[in-house]
């Protein structure tokens, strides 16, 4: 009984869109090109003496009349594992689906799949999908099973899933589940490097994402002005490389304030076309030329820029990472620098900042604990100080840490 307390179940759901031309020849084109699914999931957690009796399981097992309005297909039982866990299947004539857990620790999921004729019932605030009629189908198995029930708990939004349905849902950095409001994709490429997308946000306007991770929004003014420090750096007269910064706003923003010259070395000239025509409000007119008067755009890998200062003497008064950060592979970028940490990109910045110069640099959404310790600890094991900002940044719908490292003046 103790162990059952314990248990619990996750769910992993996936979709995958299929090619139109093979994958059913009965389909009509036209109208699958509409079709969409509405998942609704809901819990329940049974009287743990009552859950498994025989009048229990025939309540079970004519859940589908509670779920499905209409007709349905006979249902499936099927038995699961050596625990007793039962399955219940069964389907409606238009393809909907309903699948019911029930658990050996007195638990009961109930997910139903409803396919929609036309996506446009699948947008937020929708009919017939609404947190209304979500509760009602909750309060109807609810009513259903009476006294075998102690507690429900329901997803009150279903998971919106289809091949022209625009893909919603991200994680935090602590892998729980997010849902933004993007209504559709406005751009996207494969690059050399990466996947590209740019989505139209209801509320954060165009967001950039790049391989599905939200890299910036025309919400996100307070992530740039923070990552550079606004009010505490001075950037006239001095010299600056930015690794990474495709989008263009720390480069925008930094051309404000007069700097003696900007290197940018982004290493996916495609984000920054995109950049360029989808995101004017974070970069301005700045992305539509490689070069200005105190300013430069190459197209390179920064790790390779780092070795090239290094191994030249060039030293800059900022580094600013605008990159994700991540362990460079230091055997394709033949380094002979012994790396003393895991941020192979915050040693070499260190290396090539003068006297005073700071690494100013992204680092990771506040709920990535390991990620954040992970790079304070090696800030400390360099035997610098650092300084750390907090940010809620509107598009990420978490808040972030930036930092900032000073080199010592010598």
């Amino acid at each position: 009984m103790k162990m059952m307390f314990k248990m619990g179940t996750a769910a992993v759901l996936m979709s995958f869109t299929l090619d139109e031309e093979t994958f059913n020849s009965k389909v009509d084109r036209e109208t699958a090109f509409i079709m969409g699914t509405a998942t609704v999931m809901m819990s329940f957690t049974l009287d743990q003496k009552t859950f498994n009796s025989k009048e229990a399981h025939e309540l079970y097992q004519s859940l589908p009349n509670v779920c499905f309005e209409g007709k349905f297909k006979l249902q499936e039982v099927f038995d699961c594992g050596e625990r007793g866990d039962k399955l219940i299947t069964a389907t409606s004539d238009n393809g909907s689906h309903v699948v019911i857990h029930l658990y050996h620790f007195a638990y009961l999921t109930v997910d139903i799949t409803f396919v929609v004729d036309n996506v446009d019932q699948l947008k937020p605030l929708s009919e017939p999908f609404s947190d209304k009629y979500i509760s009602e189908v909750e309060k109807k198995v609810v009513n259903h099973l009476w006294t075998f029930i102690k507690a429900s708990n329901s997803l009150l939004c279903p998971i919106r899933r289809g091949p022209h349905v625009t893909w919603r849902y991200a994680y935090s950095g602590d892998n729980r589940l997010q849902e933004r409001d993007y209504e559709e994709i406005v751009f996207e490429t494969d690059s050399k490097w990466q996947n590209i997308k740019i989505a139209k946000s209801r509320e954060f306007g165009n967001v950039l994402l790049l391989d599905d991770v939200v890299m910036l929004g025309e919400s996100d003014l307070v992530y740039t002005e923070t990552l550079l420090g606004i009010g505490r750096n001075e950037f006239k007269d001095k010299t600056v490389l930015i690794l990474g910064g495709g989008d263009g706003g720390v480069l925008h923003e930094l051309l404000k304030m007069s700097p003696a010259y900007v290197l940018m070395a982004e290493i996916d000239e495609e984000v920054i076309k995109a950049c360029n025509k989808h995101m004017k409000r974070v970069c301005g007119k700045t992305l539509e030329k490689l070069d200005g008067a105190n300013f430069k755009i190459k197209i390179c890998d920064c790790v390779l820029e780092l070795k090239e200062a290094l191994n030249t003497g060039t030293a800059y008064d900022y580094v600013i990472n605008d990159l994700t950060e991540d362990i460079v592979d230091s055997e394709k970028h033949s380094f002979e620098h012994q790396f003393k940490t895991s941020s192979k990109v915050l040693e070499l910045s260190m290396k090539i900042l003068k006297s005073g110069g700071k690494y100013l640099a992204r680092g990771d959404c506040l709920s990535a604990r390991y990620d954040i310790n992970r790079f304070e600890e090696d800030v400390r094991t360099l035997g610098y100080d650092f300084t750390r900002t907090d940010v809620h940044v509107p598009s990420f719908l978490e808040t972030y840490c930036v930092y900032e490292v000073p080199k010592k003046i010598i």
